[in-house]
């Protein structure tokens, strides 16, 4: 599980992303962390194995110059700082990060063949390890790959082909899907973020001529008055002014409709006053009989939607401590819920 926030407007756009970061990473990363944003038609990127706050002592991440940008922090899953979203591809002009794994789809997305491809093809991959990583494809010949470092150079070979972002990303997402959600910027339109989602959370907000996202609306500045979830099985082009979706004209598995929110809540409830303290993790996991078989659950993203409400309500507070970081160094934030009502 990873966290990722995104913004478009007229202020500077990496200062807000990092506090932004800052408010989730606890919930869902804090052990990898970086930042892409576009201006003046160049891409500029930072990122490091640690927290928001190794990324501003190493990096100079908050002055990144420009008004749209997306940043992400992942969990200990493994690699060094190349395993760091974002991913950019080989022209240095497209940035991707994700959230997710492919889960559903581990036995029919082939993301091993898909980078074999890519690298025949031309493609040169930047988080190569000789030594397999985790459950990350080992492409024949390379190396295991991180999955979202495969699928930024899917998206630039559709978007070499179709000339649209929304249209090579939504491509790449039909051909070769997981468990995931994911954004991505390019510096020929730089105007706009693109987003796409399968099942993982991810929320939309507006407020004043600027357009944010986050995996959980509990990232958002306040006030954020309006908000809501991207589409799933789609993907968007999100300015500004407007969010322009894209269904999947052809999505593999269908994800399952959102549950009753209140039952949703009651196992959300039941579970912190049986155990006092959980992460969200723990509470996805207590929802799960929830959602019906066959189809993809959205788990995460009611999970998170309904601790903002309770948080909002004063019956549950979120409590940071501090646990070692990637490779036993430092530390990092964890966030769990803990019920008080």
């Amino acid at each position: 599980m990873c966290v990722v926030a995104g913004y478009i407007g007229e202020r500077q756009a990496a200062p807000l992303l990092l506090e932004m970061l800052e408010r989730e990473e606890g919930l869902g990363g804090g052990f990898y962390t970086g930042i892409a944003t576009i201006h003046e038609g160049r891409l500029y990127t930072e990122k490091v194995v640690g927290d928001v706050a190794a990324l501003r002592r190493q990096t100079d991440a908050e002055k990144l110059p420009g008004t749209i940008g997306i940043a992400h922090s992942r969990t200990p899953s493994g690699g060094d700082r190349e395993w760091a979203h974002p991913f950019v591809d080989c022209t240095g002009q497209l940035a991707y990060i994700a959230n997710g794994a492919r889960g559903f789809f581990s036995e029919t997305t082939n993301l091993a063949e898909a980078g074999r491809q890519l690298a025949a093809a031309g493609h040169k991959f930047r988080s190569i390890c000789q030594e397999p990583v985790g459950n990350y494809p080992m492409v024949p010949e390379v190396g295991a790959v991180h999955m979202s470092d495969v699928m930024c150079h899917l998206i630039e070979d559709a978007y070499r082909k179709s000339g649209s972002l929304v249209a090579a990303a939504a491509e790449a997402y039909q051909g070769w899907p997981g468990e995931i959600v994911g954004m991505c910027l390019h510096v020929n339109e730089p105007d706009h973020v693109v987003a796409m989602r399968i099942n993982q959370p991810l929320v939309i907000g507006r407020e004043g001529g600027e357009t944010y996202l986050a995996t959980t609306s509990l990232a958002f500045p306040e006030p954020v008055s309006w908000r809501m979830p991207m589409a799933v099985n789609a993907a968007a082009t999100i300015s500004r002014e407007s969010v322009e979706i894209r269904h999947f004209t052809s999505p593999r598995v269908p994800v399952a409709a959102m549950p009753s929110p209140l039952a949703v809540e009651q196992s959300i409830v039941k579970a912190l006053r049986e155990e006092g303290l959980l992460g969200i993790g723990a509470l996805c996991q207590r929802t799960q009989p929830i959602w019906p078989e066959g189809a993809l659950a959205q788990a995460a993203m009611l999970v998170y939607e309904s601790v903002a409400a309770l948080v909002a309500e004063g019956r549950v507070r979120l409590e940071t401590d501090l646990v070692p970081g990637m490779f036993g160094e430092g530390q990092v934030p964890r966030t769990r819920v803990r019920w008080i009502a």
